[in-house]
């Protein structure tokens, strides 16, 4: 019988090439797998109540598919759906039990979407923070982009620290993505 290395058969040399084969490739999946990371429950997108000071989370996260988006934003959603939204989360928040807000993530297909939205809106009246990749701050709102999502939140009522405030629940938003 013919020989393969190491003094085995060589159908024996045959066979613990194909297991390390075989075990090359586990490691690679299993590596691959190791450098991404998941993708996010719809809750897993929001900020918990007092996870961030001040701000409660109140009722349930809504997700709104491309399909549907026109349900949430009548009149706009065809702008997204161009752009490449896959879906829409959003969820309602009180801040200091006083102001209502509502923070918007659209999740799109690539950033590229993300950044066509975020550089169509007027920039009048917002001063520039550091959440995300890009972000404005106005009045009683923060828009920012960050990789393929585009965050939108908004008080529905100007108070003292509200600004600061929006940038903190921001940057907890951003955090998540």
């Amino acid at each position: 019988m013919k020989k393969a290395g190491f003094g085995l058969p060589a159908q024996a040399g045959i066979r613990d090439s194909a297991v390390g084969l075989f075990a090359a490739i586990l490691v690679m999946v299993t590596l691959s797998g190791c450098t991404s990371r998941p993708t996010p429950t719809t809750e897993e997108f929001f900020p918990r109540s007092g996870e961030v000071a001040g701000w409660a989370k109140s009722g349930e996260t809504r997700t709104f598919g491309a399909d549907r988006l026109w349900e949430y934003i009548d009149g706009d959603a065809d702008r997204y759906v161009q752009a490449g939204v896959e879906r829409t989360l959003t969820a309602d928040y009180r801040y200091q039990g006083k102001v209502e807000a509502v923070a918007d993530i659209y999740v799109m297909k690539a950033p590229q979407g993300a950044r066509k939205i975020f550089d169509a809106e007027s920039s009048a009246g917002s001063q520039p923070v550091n959440v995300g990749d890009e972000a404005r701050l106005f009045p009683a709102s923060l828009v920012f982009r960050k990789a393929r999502h585009l965050v939108r939140v908004t008080g529905f009522d100007e108070v003292p620290g509200l600004k600061q405030a929006l940038v903190e629940l921001g940057r907890a938003l951003a955090k998540k993505l």
